[in-house]
């Protein structure tokens, strides 16, 4: 009879993949002053919020996680989870100056 060992695989090296593959499988768009047109687009896995502030996380191959953005409380005045062909909020059926269908 035989045994067999388990052994873990190597961990992949995503450092030359960029969007979704590296930073998350969503899109999302923030509304802030910060940027000069009042949009940042950001790829992450989860967003949380934070004594008013959000963080913008991707989950990581060994479990843990990385933040890809943080704004403090007052630098953002709303977040949507946006397409990534036009930036649209692509779950709200009507916002008007944002959605046009």
């Amino acid at each position: 009879m035989s045994i067999h060992n388990a052994t873990t695989p190597a961990k992949a090296d995503r450092s030359h993949l960029e969007g979704r593959a590296r930073y998350g499988q969503y899109y999302w768009c923030v509304k802030s002053d910060l940027s000069e047109d009042g949009e940042i687009y950001v790829y992450a896995d989860a967003v949380r919020y934070e004594a008013g502030g959000v963080l913008f996380v991707a989950r990581q191959d060994d479990g843990g996680e990385r933040i890809n953005l943080a704004l403090a409380a007052g630098q953002w005045t709303a977040i949507f989870a946006a397409s990534c062909l036009d930036g649209h909020a692509v779950a709200v059926e009507h916002w008007k100056g944002e959605v046009a269908r």
